[in-house]
């Protein structure tokens, strides 16, 4: 579509969304707000019917199908949440010019970079390495040997890519994450903790995100590898060897121990974690600060340390709530007990004559 004056036409919107426009279709759409700083020149995105009520009638919406009156203005769609991701495309700034090397860049003699890949300052790009096209390498980027980008991956700036690393289309890794460093491997001998060589590599699939300051080691044999899809947050940690499937949400500070298996459409919330070899079946989720220390099987939620099935956990926390109450009342039992079975006024046990 055709940008008119850096702003969108109400009727190139709806085109856009695949949606239902009603009201003015000539309105300029400046950007995207939120519910509480919209104005007549942005469009908000509502699901919930309170948020909806209280907008003034002149404000641009995309809402569900059938939530607008003729006097309304806006765009109804079947699915506002996902229209949302889509309409905020529209918005994104460029990221960054394209088919450039910088001069500060270093590039092996030996590597292959796409003339339509932009390689930022500072970038270090070692022998063999393969850079695909469209491929964005922003500043202080190291790109080790033998290390293969396919097309469209984006690279933010610091973000180290060890030797040998395989990273998919259209990525997205963030600020500062290290990928296919030396897995953590040590044995032990005469009191002594002896290295073990990390020989193996990182396949990470297509249009998976990596969060800032995030680790994923490589294999000490096989490939650590991690599915297409797959999105992780910041400050997330995946061991050698460990296997991640496809769709998976690891939020921040997840960590995921060596040789663990993480089936398809894991979700993996903030700071839990995966002893080694374990496996977390496809579809579960494992809640906020849950330890699994054994498999889980599909299409199962659970919590707590050691992470249990919720609803068992739920309840071993409300009983927990209860300790002080249930502690006092056995007191009391073992009280009657040594007694006769008569208490006094002040719930202490008498003795016979």
């Amino acid at each position: 579509m055709k940008k008119f004056d850096d702003a969108w036409r109400l009727s190139q919107v709806a085109s856009f969304l695949c949606g239902r426009l009603v009201g003015d279709p000539d309105r300029l759409i400046l950007g995207v707000a939120s519910p509480e700083e919209v104005t007549q020149e942005y469009i908000c995105v509502l699901w919930e019917k309170s948020a909806f009520r209280k907008l003034v009638k002149d404000v641009p919406v995309v809402v569900p199908l059938g939530w607008l009156e003729p006097d309304r203005i806006g765009v109804e769609v079947e699915e506002p949440k996902i229209a949302f991701a889509k309409l905020l495309s529209l918005f994104e700034r460029p990221r960054t010019p394209k088919c450039e090397v910088h001069p500060t860049a270093m590039i092996s003699q030996s590597a292959e970079v796409h003339p339509s890949a932009y390689i930022g300052p500072f970038c270090v790009v070692r022998e063999g390495a393969k850079i695909a096209n469209d491929v964005v390498l922003e500043a202080h980027v190291f790109v080790g040997k033998d290390v293969f980008i396919d097309e469209g991956t984006i690279v933010e700036p610091h973000v180290t890519l060890y030797h040998g690393v395989k990273l998919g289309k259209r990525c997205l890794i963030h600020a500062g994450a290290s990928l296919g460093c030396e897995g953590f491997g040590f044995c032990s001998r005469d009191g002594k903790l002896v290295k073990i060589p990390q020989v193996g590599g990182l396949v990470i699939g297509d249009e998976v995100e990596v969060g800032a300051l995030t680790s994923i080691d490589r294999g000490t044999l096989g490939d650590t590898r991690i599915g297409s899809g797959t999105k992780i947050g910041d400050c997330v940690h995946v061991g050698h060897n460990a296997q991640v499937g496809s769709n998976c949400i690891l939020v921040a500070m997840t960590g995921i121990a060596g040789s663990a298996v993480i089936e398809d459409n894991v979700i993996m919330a903030a700071q839990s974690g995966v002893k080694d070899h374990a496996r977390v079946g496809k579809g579960s989720i494992v809640a906020a600060k849950s330890g699994v220390t054994k498999d889980i099987p599909p299409g199962m939620m659970v919590s707590g340390f050691p992470a249990r099935d919720h609803r068992e956990e739920l309840k071993i926390q409300a009983l927990t709530q209860r300790l002080p109450e249930i502690y006092e009342r056995l007191l009391r039992l073992e009280r009657l007990h040594e007694g006769v079975g008569n208490e006094d006024e002040k719930g202490n046990p008498s003795k016979a004559d």
